[in-house]
């Protein structure tokens, strides 16, 4: 089977992609709303862009036609924001955080979610992530009709639970089944760790 997704609607062409672009990890952001209070919602078109400096990228699409998210707005405005790595036993609440409340209202509140301050940083993180990405924005580019936001953001500093690192010949080393981090499929569906192989690399 061909898909021809120049004669697909734009929704049928992000069906099709998110149940073939599997797993992909998920960000779960907290930015500032700019009334005392934080907004976080996950997103699943995320990935690393670079080393040096140091970049990832979201996707952010719009509210509704010609109104921003909520974290696209907070990023453009006012720089900083918390990308955290979920666990499996979040999944209910990082769904539940994917739901339209009224701008500037917090997930964080209505979810009754925990967070921590960080030591020179302007934003809290979640208590209970075992991850915490401490990002400023890079750069902003609209793409598409609609538009999507592409965030660009550089990665200051990573909070890392003591309980997932070790150290293997003097590098740092993340215990993936310790993290056991939250993945995204298609639908309403999310994937876990099953078994972890190792294959070396070629020298």
């Amino acid at each position: 089977m061909i898909i021809d997704l120049s004669e697909k609607s734009p929704t049928e062409i992000y069906y099709t992609l998110i149940q073939s672009i599997i797993p992909r990890p998920i960000a779960w952001v907290l930015s500032d709303n700019g009334n005392g209070t934080n907004n976080l919602a996950p997103f699943s078109y995320f990935s690393g862009v670079s080393s040096k400096p140091p970049l990832v990228s979201i996707s952010v699409g719009p509210k509704k036609p010609g109104h921003k998210k909520d974290t696209w707005r907070n990023i453009e405005e006012r720089n900083n924001f918390v990308i955290h790595i979920a666990h499996e036993e979040m999944a209910e609440a990082v769904t539940a955080s994917s739901a339209s409340l009224a701008d500037g209202q917090s997930e964080i509140d209505h979810l009754g979610l925990e967070t921590i301050p960080v030591e020179n940083w302007p934003l809290p993180r979640l208590k209970e992530c075992r991850i915490a990405l401490l990002c400023e924005k890079f750069a902003i580019h609209e793409i598409g009709k609609a538009p999507m936001g592409l965030i660009i953001g550089r990665v200051k500093a990573v909070y890392l639970d003591d309980t997932i690192v070790t150290t293997e010949n003097d590098r740092l080393k993340i215990d993936a089944q310790k993290l056991n981090p939250l993945a995204r499929l298609g639908g309403d569906d999310y994937a876990t760790l099953g078994n972890i192989i190792t294959v070396k690399r070629p020298k």
